[in-house]
């Protein structure tokens, strides 16, 4: 697992995704409502997924449904799903295989569009069904890539997954020096809560350095990012990682559900996910992702 720390103040990006650490083969892009992206070093990414597709009611209820079965059947060629019918449900079905499957799959629409895969997190699930564990990393690689602030950057994704495993000397990783958010979930789930999201101190003192409304707006820019302006949006903002979350030698989290209970209180009660991904950013990259802090 990669964990890189920062040595200077810098500014905050936002998400992105991919997997591995190795460059994946050139391959001609998937269309999304967003943009079209080519698929990068993993575990770097590009964050753009728009909330308004992925939390509106229909594409959520066709998204629960595709973890129940295998995604493809014979020949590679996905599962009859309502978010092949629109340019929105396109786009959250794109993200979806990008975070499930490996560089080296793809499926298959039934009028021949491709979708390719990136990171890796469930690469089985296209002979079978998805198991609890793989549910909550793909919903954290996708939580991540939520992005309703218009503004599409890249982010480094790190957490203790063999698809996350990278060198700390990957020279395109070297950029990456402001410890952004982590997030966990399961948004395969029914219910009002699919998924956590907390900021990384390194967040929270970066934009206390640069505006002293920054720490008090953090939470509203937290959920803009992943909820837009999508009244139904299943993310619960915890604050600060450091009171819900515990980190290993290696710096990667099993977090809670339950926030201000501390790290060691917070599993007696409520749920736990060790299934937790944390990003990272480009100082570059703050300023376009929190504007509306005050800062341009």
């Amino acid at each position: 697992m990669l964990s890189i720390r920062s040595v200077a103040v810098g500014l905050f990006g936002a998400g992105v995704f991919t997997a591995g650490c190795v460059a994946a083969p050139d391959a001609e892009p998937v269309e999304t409502a967003e943009l079209s992206m080519r698929r990068n070093v993993v575990p770097i990414g590009v964050n753009g997924l728009n909330p308004n597709d992925f939390w509106a009611p229909a594409n959520r209820v066709a998204f629960q449904a595709l973890g129940g079965a295998a995604l493809a059947g014979a020949g590679g060629v996905l599962v009859a799903t309502p978010l092949l019918a629109t340019a929105g449900g396109k786009s959250v079905l794109d993200y979806t295989v990008r975070c499930a499957l490996s560089s080296d799959q793809v499926v298959h629409a039934p009028n021949g569009d491709e979708y390719y895969g990136e990171f890796g997190f469930a690469p089985e699930w296209t002979g079978r069904a998805l198991n609890p564990s793989e549910q909550r990393w793909v919903s954290a690689c996708i939580f991540q890539h939520l992005n309703g602030s218009g503004e599409h950057v890249e982010i480094l994704l790190e957490g203790k997954h063999a698809a996350l495993e990278c060198s700390p000397d990957e020279e395109e990783l070297a950029d990456f020096v402001i410890q952004d958010a982590t997030m966990y979930g399961n948004a395969f789930l029914p219910g009002p809560i699919a998924g956590y999201a907390c900021i990384e101190a390194d967040l929270s003192g970066v934009l206390s350095g640069l505006s002293l409304s920054c720490p008090l707006d953090t939470n509203l820019l937290t959920l803009t990012r992943l909820c837009g302006h999508v009244p139904t949006c299943g993310i619960a903002f915890l604050g600060l990682c450091d009171l819900v979350c515990a980190h290993d030698a290696d710096g990667d989290s099993t977090c809670h559900t339950l926030p201000l209970v501390g790290p060691l209180l917070g599993p007696l009660l409520g749920p736990s996910y060790s299934e937790t991904i944390r990003t990272e950013l480009r100082d570059s990259d703050l300023l376009p992702l929190y504007g509306s802090c005050g800062l341009l």
